[in-house]
């Protein structure tokens, strides 16, 4: 690592301890350790762990020009803004203006921050992506005498990947007559302030800083166009290579993406699994050969939540409340063990109380069961935080790794399969611990780990924070063919958070999960049977 990489890293980790409201002195004997560290393995321990201590969205934050640490230490403190997205929000509607020292002036500077970091950086997390996206089809769609007919969304983001680069849309016309109307419109569309036309595509600039392909296409091509605006590169060379060898022309009509399919002899294929990884050759053979993917009505249980016990902002009852009025049937509580204080772990004395008050929710309301969970760490030897005694009184338990990033492969490893050996581990949370954009992976042996929790029966979690994202759906689909059970985990500290499963589901259906393959399709009886049977084989 050159001086210039480890001055960016040490001046991060100052920030990032500023956040936390480290004294100067704390400040600079950090960075001193650190720089040592970082000069030795190119990687600093304790800025891996501070990302994981820190809401992820402050990281983000951080990135605006002009936006110290301090500053975003207040808006964090006063407005519990934890995303781009609600402070881009706030920035408009007066409330960053209303805090001591900010005013209108910076609240205008920290928008066109933000719009500079969008220019700035160009990828983006998949929330941000699908976010910004629907906005602007929602816009274009009501648009008044805008003569689109209907407006998409395409690309990545209609596959569900993880990391965006541009944002793309499909916007249907009447006719050339019809088609310039809405040309001169969109470049009338409020916050566009520049349009770029070429070759059936018009790309639109707008005053936050984003840039939006738009293909422009007929009711007659719209399928074609729509598959066309939103496949892989892989995805398509294998339908126009099919299409060659059948003589099917893309000139014909296909109004709708099943007609296409159907031409080429192929199931319709769901937009998850067009990235060319043998979805084609499953959809030719028909019933089948593509797998009934996991839904958001496949979903009887939320997983991996965190109340105001250790680092979510609510009751029980509140996550009793917003669950039942979600639609499902249980939700299972998984606030943080004891040797993490960073997220205020829980002692063996709030383990009881925390299962007293969920025994109390349980008894007043219906329709809506709350299970006794914990997010137990997996320390440096590999144990579970807590001995025998006080993992025996959980309904089920969740191990992850949340320190000592740095460790070799060949540590890393033993440390999670040690783990695994403890018959209380039901669920591997977050498995490789990466934040998207932020921090890689950490060292380990995978599949060695995959396979292991195939043969003993161990769930592998798809967490669903947007800024992990955390089996990767590449791994995702290897662990399904080995054979392992998953969970999606929201990993939510505010019912809010309570949306992760939707950004969640879109990896578990890009990994080709099925919903019997799914934790959380199954009802409470089922989930808990699952997590008791290795406690029950090992008498």
């Amino acid at each position: 690592m050159d001086k210039h990489a480890v001055r960016r890293t040490l001046d991060q980790l100052a920030a990032f301890l500023e956040l936390k409201g480290e004294s100067a002195f704390r400040v600079r004997a950090v960075q001193h350790a650190a720089r040592s560290e970082l000069l030795a393995t190119g990687r600093s321990s304790a800025l891996d762990e501070l990302r994981e201590q820190l809401p992820p969205g402050l990281a983000e934050m951080l990135r605006i020009p002009g936006l110290g640490a301090a500053k975003v230490r207040q808006i964090h403190d006063s407005l519990a803004i934890e995303s781009l997205a609600d402070l881009e929000a706030a920035a408009g509607d007066g409330r960053l203006a209303a805090l001591p020292r900010f005013g209108a002036k910076t609240a205008e500077n920290i928008r066109r921050g933000i719009a500079s970091l969008r220019r700035a950086s160009g990828l983006r997390l998949f929330h941000h992506a699908w976010d910004e996206s629907e906005a602007v089809r929602r816009a274009l769609a009501g648009l008044e005498d805008g003569r689109a007919l209907r407006v998409e969304i395409a690309g990545a983001v209609r596959r569900r990947c993880e990391v965006i680069g541009a944002l793309e849309l499909v916007a249907v016309h009447a006719g050339p007559a019809a088609r310039e109307t809405l040309v001169r419109r969109l470049g009338q569309a409020p916050g566009v302030t520049e349009i770029t036309r070429r070759e059936g595509t018009v790309t639109l600039r707008f005053a936050s800083g984003t840039l939006v392909d738009v293909l422009l296409t007929t009711p007659d091509r719209f399928g074609l166009d729509w598959i066309r605006a939103t496949g892989s590169p892989a995805h398509l060379a294998g339908l126009e290579s099919r299409a060659r060898a059948m003589g099917v022309s893309w000139s014909a009509p296909f109004p709708d993406e099943p007609s296409l399919y159907r031409a080429l002899g192929l199931a319709w294929v769901p937009p998850e699994l067009r990235e060319g990884n043998g979805e084609l050759e499953a959809a030719a053979r028909g019933d089948g050969g593509l797998p009934r993917l996991v839904e958001q009505s496949d979903l009887r249980g939320l997983l991996h939540c965190h109340s105001n016990y250790s680092d979510g902002t609510v009751t029980i009852a509140d996550w009793a409340a917003a669950c039942h009025a979600a639609g499902y049937e249980w939700v299972g509580i998984t606030d943080h063990s004891k040797s993490a204080p960073y997220g205020g772990g829980l002692g063996a004395e709030d383990v009881a109380r925390q299962h007293l008050e969920i025994d109390v929710v349980n008894a007043r309301v219906s329709g809506l069961r709350v299970l006794k969970g914990v997010e137990a760490d997996i320390l440096a030897d590999g144990t579970l935080d807590y001995g025998p005694d006080v993992l025996d009184r959980f309904d089920f338990v969740i191990g992850s790794i949340h320190s000592r990033f740095g460790m070799s492969e060949a540590e890393m490893t033993r440390r999670v399969l040690t783990a695994m050996d403890d018959p209380h581990l039901a669920i591997l949370g977050h498995p490789t611990g990466r934040l998207l954009l932020q921090r890689e992976p950490y060292a380990i042996d995978l599949e060695q780990v995959l396979a292991t929790a195939a043969a003993r029966g161990i769930a592998i979690e798809v967490n669903a924070d947007p800024h992990r994202l955390d089996l990767d759906w590449r791994m995702v689909r290897r662990a399904r063919e080995l054979g392992v059970t998953f969970s999606i985990g929201a990993d939510a500290h505010s019912t809010g958070g309570m949306t992760n499963v939707a950004v969640g589901l879109g990896i578990a259906r890009k990994g080709w999960l099925e919903p019997d393959r799914v934790l959380n399709t199954r009802d409470a009886e089922a989930f808990l049977a699952f997590a008791r049977a290795r406690l029950v084989a090992a008498g």
